[in-house]
This record gives C-alpha cells, sequence and structure tokens, in this order.
C-alpha cells in the first residue's frame, strides 16, 4: 500500500524550480518592503519599490541577461 501512494504522488502535482521559489519569495519581499515604507510615509513606499526595481536593472544589466 505505501509503494503504492508513493507512485500515485511522483506522477502527480506541481512541479516548482528552486528558481522559481527564490523569484517569489524576492518579489514578496520587495513587496513587503514597499508596502512597510508606504505604512510610514506614502512616497517612501514608492521609492523603496523603485530602488529595487532600479537594483535589479542593474544587477541584471551587470550579468548580461544570463
Amino acid at each position: 500500500m505505501p509503494e503504492r501512494l508513493q507512485s500515485e504522488r511522483s506522477d502527480s502535482g506541481l512541479k516548482i524550480d528552486r528558481q522559481t521559489v527564490r523569484e517569489l519569495t524576492g518579489a514578496a519581499g520587495a513587496a513587503l518592503a514597499g508596502y512597510g515604507a508606504w505604512m510610514s510615509y506614502p512616497p517612501a513606499g514608492f521609492m523603496v519599490a523603485g530602488g529595487i526595481l532600479v537594483g535589479l536593472a542593474v544587477i541584471g544589466t551587470l550579468r548580461g541577461g544570463r
């Protein structure tokens, strides 16, 4: 019986790789950082979010799109 359950689990389900988990975690962290700054001072939320996006663009450019 346990062998059958194991085979059923491996055949079905959503497969998510580590890179996707990292990207989702990073996006959630960036959103929370922007929201937290916005709660303190609304324009600061936009500044934090913009800074994160600029930083990501610079890193992406330096890495050459890899």
